[in-house]
Protein backbone atom coordinates (compact mmCIF):
# COMPACT_ATOMS: atom_id res chain seq x y z
CA UNK A 1 0.00 0.00 0.00
CA UNK A 2 2.65 2.07 0.84
CA UNK A 3 4.88 1.51 -2.41
CA UNK A 4 1.58 2.36 -4.33
CA UNK A 5 0.80 5.73 -2.51
CA UNK A 6 4.22 6.44 -3.00
CA UNK A 7 4.12 5.86 -6.61
CA UNK A 8 1.15 7.95 -7.11
CA UNK A 9 2.64 10.92 -5.27
CA UNK A 10 5.44 10.61 -6.81
CA UNK A 11 3.56 11.01 -10.79
CA UNK A 12 1.27 14.00 -9.43
CA UNK A 13 4.98 16.23 -8.33
CA UNK A 14 6.28 14.66 -11.88
CA UNK A 15 3.19 15.76 -13.73
CA UNK A 16 2.92 18.92 -11.68
CA UNK A 17 6.90 19.95 -12.34
CA UNK A 18 6.15 19.15 -16.30
CA UNK A 19 3.09 21.10 -16.67
CA UNK A 20 3.92 24.18 -13.97
CA UNK A 21 7.74 24.44 -14.20
CA UNK A 22 7.94 28.64 -13.68
CA UNK A 23 5.15 27.94 -10.38
CA UNK A 24 7.54 25.11 -9.25
CA UNK A 25 11.06 26.84 -10.22
CA UNK A 26 9.68 30.48 -8.17
CA UNK A 27 8.60 28.37 -5.33
CA UNK A 28 11.90 26.95 -4.92
CA UNK A 29 13.19 30.76 -5.07
CA UNK A 30 11.66 32.07 -2.52
CA UNK A 31 12.36 29.28 0.05
CA UNK A 32 15.74 29.56 -0.99
CA UNK A 33 15.63 33.10 0.02
CA UNK A 34 13.71 32.29 3.44
CA UNK A 35 16.25 29.95 4.81
CA UNK A 36 18.88 33.00 3.77
CA UNK A 37 16.63 35.39 5.56
CA UNK A 38 15.19 33.85 8.28
CA UNK A 39 16.25 30.06 8.70
CA UNK A 40 20.03 30.44 8.75
CA UNK A 41 20.06 33.42 10.80
CA UNK A 42 17.82 32.51 13.12
CA UNK A 43 18.60 28.85 14.06
CA UNK A 44 22.21 27.83 13.11
CA UNK A 45 24.29 29.66 15.44
CA UNK A 46 22.56 28.78 18.32
CA UNK A 47 21.78 25.14 17.11
CA UNK A 48 25.70 25.21 17.21
CA UNK A 49 26.39 26.64 20.46
CA UNK A 50 23.32 24.38 21.76
CA UNK A 51 25.34 21.47 20.52
CA UNK A 52 28.91 22.44 21.72
CA UNK A 53 27.50 23.12 25.24
CA UNK A 54 26.00 19.83 25.59
CA UNK A 55 28.96 17.75 24.21
CA UNK A 56 31.49 19.60 26.35
CA UNK A 57 29.25 19.25 29.47
CA UNK A 58 29.28 23.21 29.76
CA UNK A 59 25.60 22.98 29.96
CA UNK A 60 25.30 21.20 33.11
CA UNK A 61 27.15 24.30 34.47
CA UNK A 62 26.08 27.55 32.75
CA UNK A 63 22.15 26.42 33.24
CA UNK A 64 22.70 25.54 36.92
CA UNK A 65 20.60 28.30 38.14
CA UNK A 66 17.76 27.30 36.02
CA UNK A 67 17.62 23.71 36.01
CA UNK A 68 18.00 23.64 39.70
CA UNK A 69 14.90 25.09 40.06
CA UNK A 70 13.33 23.31 37.39
CA UNK A 71 14.40 20.32 38.36
CA UNK A 72 12.17 21.04 41.64
CA UNK A 73 9.37 21.53 39.48
CA UNK A 74 9.52 18.45 37.22
CA UNK A 75 11.00 16.08 40.05
CA UNK A 76 13.58 14.92 36.91
CA UNK A 77 17.51 15.11 36.94
CA UNK A 78 18.89 18.45 36.10
CA UNK A 79 20.95 17.46 32.94
CA UNK A 80 17.68 16.69 31.54
CA UNK A 81 16.15 20.05 32.65
CA UNK A 82 19.37 21.80 30.69
CA UNK A 83 18.23 19.88 27.72
CA UNK A 84 14.80 20.46 28.24
CA UNK A 85 15.79 24.65 28.21
CA UNK A 86 18.24 24.05 24.88
CA UNK A 87 15.41 22.48 23.27
CA UNK A 88 13.15 25.08 23.65
CA UNK A 89 15.07 28.06 23.31
CA UNK A 90 17.49 26.88 20.42
CA UNK A 91 14.78 26.11 17.15
CA UNK A 92 12.86 22.32 16.36
CA UNK A 93 15.95 20.23 15.35
CA UNK A 94 18.12 21.03 18.61
CA UNK A 95 16.21 18.99 20.85
CA UNK A 96 15.95 15.77 18.95
CA UNK A 97 19.77 16.24 18.03
CA UNK A 98 20.82 16.44 21.97
CA UNK A 99 18.64 13.71 22.71
CA UNK A 100 19.96 11.53 19.87
CA UNK A 101 23.05 12.04 21.35
CA UNK A 102 22.49 10.63 24.47
CA UNK A 103 20.51 7.58 23.59
CA UNK A 104 23.66 6.95 21.02
CA UNK A 105 26.21 7.32 24.05
CA UNK A 106 23.52 4.80 25.99
CA UNK A 107 23.20 7.27 28.32
CA UNK A 108 19.54 7.31 28.15
CA UNK A 109 16.97 4.37 26.76
CA UNK A 110 15.11 5.16 23.51
CA UNK A 111 11.83 4.87 25.29
CA UNK A 112 13.02 8.21 27.31
CA UNK A 113 14.06 9.62 24.53
CA UNK A 114 10.87 9.55 22.80
CA UNK A 115 8.83 10.35 26.39
CA UNK A 116 11.23 13.47 26.55
CA UNK A 117 10.80 14.53 22.69
CA UNK A 118 6.92 15.28 23.55
CA UNK A 119 8.16 18.48 25.71
CA UNK A 120 11.68 18.99 24.53
CA UNK A 121 10.61 21.25 20.91
CA UNK A 122 10.40 24.79 20.18
CA UNK A 123 11.10 27.33 18.23
CA UNK A 124 13.89 29.91 18.94
CA UNK A 125 13.47 32.95 20.59
CA UNK A 126 15.07 35.08 17.95
CA UNK A 127 12.31 33.28 15.19
CA UNK A 128 9.48 33.72 17.01
CA UNK A 129 10.48 37.67 18.05
CA UNK A 130 12.31 38.88 15.43
CA UNK A 131 10.37 37.48 12.76
CA UNK A 132 6.76 36.71 13.85
CA UNK A 133 6.50 38.79 16.73
CA UNK A 134 8.36 42.32 14.75
CA UNK A 135 7.71 40.91 11.22
CA UNK A 136 4.09 40.17 11.21
CA UNK A 137 2.35 42.31 14.37
CA UNK A 138 5.31 44.81 14.18
CA UNK A 139 5.99 44.29 18.36
CA UNK A 140 8.59 43.14 20.24
CA UNK A 141 6.40 41.88 22.93
CA UNK A 142 3.80 40.08 21.48
CA UNK A 143 6.64 37.77 19.76
CA UNK A 144 7.82 37.72 23.40
CA UNK A 145 3.98 36.66 24.27
CA UNK A 146 4.13 34.24 21.35
CA UNK A 147 7.19 32.24 22.86
CA UNK A 148 6.13 32.82 26.04
CA UNK A 149 2.78 30.77 25.33
CA UNK A 150 5.16 28.40 23.36
CA UNK A 151 7.16 27.62 26.35
CA UNK A 152 4.65 27.21 29.14
CA UNK A 153 2.98 24.81 27.39
CA UNK A 154 5.87 22.74 27.12
CA UNK A 155 6.20 22.78 30.60
CA UNK A 156 2.67 21.69 31.18
CA UNK A 157 3.39 18.59 28.73
CA UNK A 158 6.49 17.85 30.23
CA UNK A 159 4.77 18.00 34.17
CA UNK A 160 2.29 14.97 32.52
CA UNK A 161 5.19 13.23 30.63
CA UNK A 162 6.96 13.31 34.01
CA UNK A 163 3.85 12.63 36.19
CA UNK A 164 3.45 8.95 33.51
CA UNK A 165 6.73 8.05 35.03
CA UNK A 166 10.13 8.61 36.07
CA UNK A 167 13.27 9.31 33.52
CA UNK A 168 16.46 7.61 33.92
CA UNK A 169 19.84 8.79 32.94
CA UNK A 170 23.05 7.60 33.39
CA UNK A 171 25.27 9.92 35.13
CA UNK A 172 27.63 12.22 32.84
CA UNK A 173 31.08 12.35 32.90
CA UNK A 174 32.88 14.72 36.15
CA UNK A 175 35.10 16.26 33.05
CA UNK A 176 34.22 18.98 31.12
CA UNK A 177 35.27 17.67 26.73
CA UNK A 178 36.23 21.35 26.14
CA UNK A 179 38.28 21.17 22.90
CA UNK A 180 38.93 22.35 19.33
CA UNK A 181 37.96 18.52 18.46
CA UNK A 182 34.37 19.60 20.44
CA UNK A 183 34.10 22.55 18.85
CA UNK A 184 34.61 21.56 15.25
CA UNK A 185 32.46 18.33 15.83
CA UNK A 186 29.65 20.78 17.18
CA UNK A 187 29.62 23.09 13.84
CA UNK A 188 29.84 19.89 11.91
CA UNK A 189 26.74 18.64 13.30
CA UNK A 190 24.71 21.93 13.48
CA UNK A 191 25.98 22.23 9.78
CA UNK A 192 24.38 19.37 9.07
CA UNK A 193 20.55 19.49 10.75
CA UNK A 194 20.58 23.26 8.57
CA UNK A 195 21.48 21.58 5.26
CA UNK A 196 19.10 19.42 5.95
CA UNK A 197 16.35 21.79 7.11
CA UNK A 198 17.00 23.98 3.86
CA UNK A 199 16.47 21.70 1.87
CA UNK A 200 13.15 20.50 3.32
CA UNK A 201 11.95 23.57 3.12
CA UNK A 202 12.82 24.15 -0.28
CA UNK A 203 10.84 20.72 -1.25
CA UNK A 204 8.11 21.40 0.48
CA UNK A 205 7.90 24.72 -0.50
CA UNK A 206 7.40 23.51 -4.18
CA UNK A 207 4.97 20.59 -2.52
CA UNK A 208 2.54 23.26 -1.42
CA UNK A 209 3.00 24.89 -4.43
CA UNK A 210 1.92 21.75 -6.34
CA UNK A 211 -1.10 21.48 -3.50
CA UNK A 212 -2.17 25.32 -4.59
CA UNK A 213 -2.46 24.20 -7.93
CA UNK A 214 -4.56 21.67 -7.57
CA UNK A 215 -7.02 23.71 -5.03
CA UNK A 216 -5.90 21.79 -2.19
CA UNK A 217 -5.62 25.33 -0.15
CA UNK A 218 -9.17 25.96 -0.94
CA UNK A 219 -10.47 23.22 0.96
CA UNK A 220 -8.43 23.83 4.26
CA UNK A 221 -9.40 27.24 3.93
CA UNK A 222 -12.93 26.43 3.82
CA UNK A 223 -12.36 24.00 6.64
CA UNK A 224 -10.81 26.57 9.19
CA UNK A 225 -12.98 29.50 7.99
CA UNK A 226 -16.02 27.37 9.45
CA UNK A 227 -13.67 27.12 12.35
CA UNK A 228 -13.68 30.85 12.84
CA UNK A 229 -10.00 31.90 11.88
CA UNK A 230 -11.30 34.78 9.41
CA UNK A 231 -8.90 36.30 7.26
CA UNK A 232 -6.12 33.76 8.09
CA UNK A 233 -8.50 31.01 7.23
CA UNK A 234 -5.77 30.17 3.87
CA UNK A 235 -2.69 30.59 5.42
CA UNK A 236 -2.98 28.05 8.20
CA UNK A 237 -2.43 24.81 5.67
CA UNK A 238 0.53 25.95 4.15
CA UNK A 239 1.91 26.66 7.53
CA UNK A 240 1.06 23.13 8.55
CA UNK A 241 3.18 22.33 5.79
CA UNK A 242 6.00 24.30 6.23
CA UNK A 243 6.09 26.36 9.33
CA UNK A 244 8.33 29.63 7.75
CA UNK A 245 5.54 30.46 5.59
CA UNK A 246 3.50 31.69 8.98
CA UNK A 247 5.66 34.97 8.34
CA UNK A 248 2.55 35.68 5.50
CA UNK A 249 -0.27 35.69 8.65
CA UNK A 250 -2.38 38.57 8.74
CA UNK A 251 -1.88 40.23 11.83
CA UNK A 252 -5.71 39.99 12.67
CA UNK A 253 -7.36 39.75 16.92
CA UNK A 254 -6.83 36.14 16.58
CA UNK A 255 -3.49 35.87 15.09
CA UNK A 256 -1.64 35.62 18.14
CA UNK A 257 -3.12 32.16 19.31
CA UNK A 258 -2.94 31.18 16.04
CA UNK A 259 0.72 31.56 15.86
CA UNK A 260 1.26 30.51 18.86
CA UNK A 261 -0.92 27.14 17.96
CA UNK A 262 1.32 26.94 14.84
CA UNK A 263 4.59 27.19 16.12
CA UNK A 264 3.88 24.31 18.82
CA UNK A 265 2.54 22.50 16.18
CA UNK A 266 5.58 22.60 14.11
CA UNK A 267 4.16 21.19 10.63
CA UNK A 268 4.91 18.64 8.39
CA UNK A 269 7.83 19.41 7.39
CA UNK A 270 9.90 19.57 10.40
CA UNK A 271 8.18 16.41 11.06
CA UNK A 272 9.81 15.01 8.69
CA UNK A 273 13.34 17.04 9.35
CA UNK A 274 12.48 15.30 13.09
CA UNK A 275 12.31 11.80 11.74
CA UNK A 276 15.66 12.87 9.59
CA UNK A 277 17.22 12.87 12.62
CA UNK A 278 15.47 10.71 15.14
CA UNK A 279 17.73 7.72 14.16
CA UNK A 280 15.97 4.56 16.37
CA UNK A 281 13.47 7.38 18.67
CA UNK A 282 9.96 6.57 18.26
CA UNK A 283 8.09 9.03 17.29
CA UNK A 284 4.43 8.14 17.86
CA UNK A 285 4.24 10.13 21.37
CA UNK A 286 5.56 13.29 19.93
CA UNK A 287 2.98 13.36 16.89
CA UNK A 288 0.08 12.71 19.41
CA UNK A 289 1.81 15.14 21.31
CA UNK A 290 1.68 18.68 19.28
CA UNK A 291 -2.10 18.43 18.70
CA UNK A 292 -2.42 19.08 22.75
CA UNK A 293 0.90 21.58 22.80
CA UNK A 294 -0.78 23.54 19.82
CA UNK A 295 -4.25 24.02 21.29
CA UNK A 296 -2.18 25.00 25.00
CA UNK A 297 -0.39 27.56 22.99
CA UNK A 298 -3.06 29.05 21.38
CA UNK A 299 -5.39 29.01 24.73
CA UNK A 300 -2.35 30.59 26.75
CA UNK A 301 -1.51 32.90 23.94
CA UNK A 302 -5.08 34.75 24.20
CA UNK A 303 -4.95 34.81 27.80
CA UNK A 304 -1.75 36.48 27.74
CA UNK A 305 -3.36 39.33 25.02
CA UNK A 306 -6.07 40.34 27.46
CA UNK A 307 -2.91 41.79 29.42
CA UNK A 308 -0.89 43.22 26.75
CA UNK A 309 -2.52 46.96 24.82
CA UNK A 310 -4.68 46.38 22.27
CA UNK A 311 -3.00 45.81 18.89
CA UNK A 312 -3.55 48.54 16.28
CA UNK A 313 -4.18 46.13 13.38
CA UNK A 314 -4.30 48.52 10.90
CA UNK A 315 -1.13 50.38 11.36
CA UNK A 316 0.58 47.38 12.08
CA UNK A 317 -0.89 45.80 8.68
CA UNK A 318 -0.22 49.08 6.54
CA UNK A 319 4.16 48.60 8.05
CA UNK A 320 3.81 44.88 7.24
CA UNK A 321 2.79 45.89 3.57
CA UNK A 322 5.79 48.28 2.71
CA UNK A 323 8.28 45.95 4.36
CA UNK A 324 10.56 44.25 2.33
CA UNK A 325 12.76 41.16 3.09
CA UNK A 326 16.28 42.51 2.50
CA UNK A 327 18.60 40.17 0.85
CA UNK A 328 22.28 40.70 2.96
CA UNK A 329 25.23 39.05 1.22
CA UNK A 330 26.03 38.08 4.73
CA UNK A 331 23.63 35.82 4.83
CA UNK A 332 24.82 34.06 1.70
CA UNK A 333 28.32 33.90 2.81
CA UNK A 334 26.91 31.87 6.14
CA UNK A 335 25.43 29.68 3.88
CA UNK A 336 28.74 29.15 1.76
CA UNK A 337 30.80 28.90 5.32
CA UNK A 338 28.39 26.37 6.47
CA UNK A 339 28.35 24.14 3.17
CA UNK A 340 32.24 24.42 3.15
CA UNK A 341 32.16 23.24 6.78
CA UNK A 342 29.82 19.91 5.51
CA UNK A 343 32.19 19.18 2.43
CA UNK A 344 35.76 19.48 4.81
CA UNK A 345 34.00 17.16 7.44
CA UNK A 346 32.78 14.39 4.43
CA UNK A 347 37.04 15.09 3.16
CA UNK A 348 38.16 14.27 6.87
CA UNK A 349 35.83 11.62 7.17
CA UNK A 350 36.58 10.10 4.04
CA UNK A 351 40.29 10.45 4.10
CA UNK A 352 41.38 9.51 8.23
CA UNK A 353 44.78 10.43 8.92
Amino acid sequence: MKSILAAILAAGAAAFLLISPKTASQAASQSISACLEIIVPSLFAFSAVAIFLQKSGLYRVILKPFTLILSKILRTDEELCGVFLLANIGGYPVGITLLSALAAENRLSERDAARLMCCCFGSGPSFIIGIVGAGVFGSAAVGAAIFAACFLSSLLIAIFVRSRGEFVIKPAPKALAISSETFISSVMSAARAMFSVCVMVVGFSVIAAGLRQIGTNSLFEQLFSLMGCGENSGKIFPALLEITTIREISPTKNAVAICAGLLSCGGLCVFLQISALSRKIPLKSFLISRIFAAALSAGIAAIIMIFLPPLDIEVIASASESAVFSKNAILSLCTLAMSGILLCGSRLTDNPR
